[in-house]
């Protein structure tokens, strides 16, 4: 691998969020924790996408949206209380 292309991988924080300057870095980090524990949730209750949706109150495009990370203007209180309804 050539230098500049190791330059353009080069690793500068472990919070992914830093290395793309998005402002609010933590709270997206915390965030996608969420997101990742509800999605093991949803998989250990082995529910399906509709199922999961439904106990969510939410669409399955929503759903399908949050689990391909895009989460932005969800808050964290909302992801919070969406692993509550799972696990309800």
């Amino acid at each position: 691998m050539n230098a500049e292309i190791e330059n353009i991988l080069e690793i500068t924080s472990s919070n992914v969020y830093q290395g793309i300057e998005v402002n609010d870095t933590s709270e997206m980090q915390r965030k996608s924790q969420i997101v990742q524990d509800l999605i093991k949730l949803i998989n250990a209750k082995q529910l399906s996408p509709e199922a999961a949706a439904e106990l969510l109150e939410i669409d399955l495009a929503n759903l399908y949206r949050i689990k391909r990370g895009q989460f932005r203007e969800i808050s964290e209180t909302q992801l919070l209380e969406m692993i509550q309804k799972i696990n309800s």
